[in-house]
């Protein structure tokens, strides 16, 4: 799985991109219909087996993370505009923060910093219980992008280990909605290659854009 060319990572990221803007319009315009959340609990996944692929290809792991953590910054101020359409806490972080701290622990396992690993791993929960700041996806978020990063040449158990912590978290958050983001590994088992040259920066821009055009929409009351 290691071996997941250009191409097929493109592939894999238009899925992502296109299951978060599937869930994100149910979310606005049609919350009462569940099949449009169903559908976008297949997209964090597609971006932790992204990040899992991006950590081991690139050049310097620091700037990896600061690219992610410094985007993840500089749109904060309008995901907590949208947050009221979208029906997020107003202080959450947004992805890009859960995908930051997903290449740290990365990073710091990979340089036997075990305590730090485990400070990257429960930090989401400590900030929850402590009602400060919420970060997507929590500590679930952390570990799903780990496993993803460490089991990405053993399909089988990247799938067994996918499975697993998502029935656990799903068991302890109370709501099962999440286990339908294991039809990610649809995906990621044998992905298409595209032909077609696709910017990197298309995959960060269209996060931001995607929902400033949501926002626009909902305040013009089209539906």
């Amino acid at each position: 799985m290691t071996g997941v060319t250009k191409q097929q990572s493109n592939y894999i990221k238009i899925m992502a991109i296109l299951s978060m803007f599937i869930d994100h319009v149910g979310v606005i315009f049609f919350p009462q219909q569940v099949i449009f959340r169903i559908i976008g609990r297949i997209a964090f996944p597609l971006f932790a087996y992204q990040i899992g692929v991006g950590f081991t290809h690139t050049r310097n792991e620091k700037k990896y993370f600061l690219r992610l953590l410094l985007f993840g910054a500089a749109i904060q101020l309008f995901y907590i505009l949208v947050a009221p359409i979208t029906g997020e806490y107003p202080w959450n972080l947004n992805i890009f923060f859960t995908l930051a701290l997903g290449v740290a622990a990365i990073f710091s396992y990979e340089r036997k910093w075990y305590i730090l690993f485990l400070c990257m791993i429960i930090m989401p929960s400590v900030l929850t219980l402590t009602n400060s700041i919420n970060v997507d996806y929590g500590t679930y978020g952390i570990l799903l992008i780990f496993i993803m990063y460490a089991q990405k040449d053993d399909f089988r158990k990247l799938a067994l280990y996918t499975t697993g912590l998502t029935f656990a978290f799903c068991f302890v958050v109370g709501s099962y909605i999440q286990v339908y983001c294991v039809a990610a590994l649809l995906f990621i088992v044998k992905p298409f290659s595209l032909k077609a040259y696709i910017p990197s920066s298309v995959f960060y821009i269209f996060y931001p854009l995607h929902l400033a055009i949501l926002y626009g929409i909902s305040r013009w009351n089209i539906f």
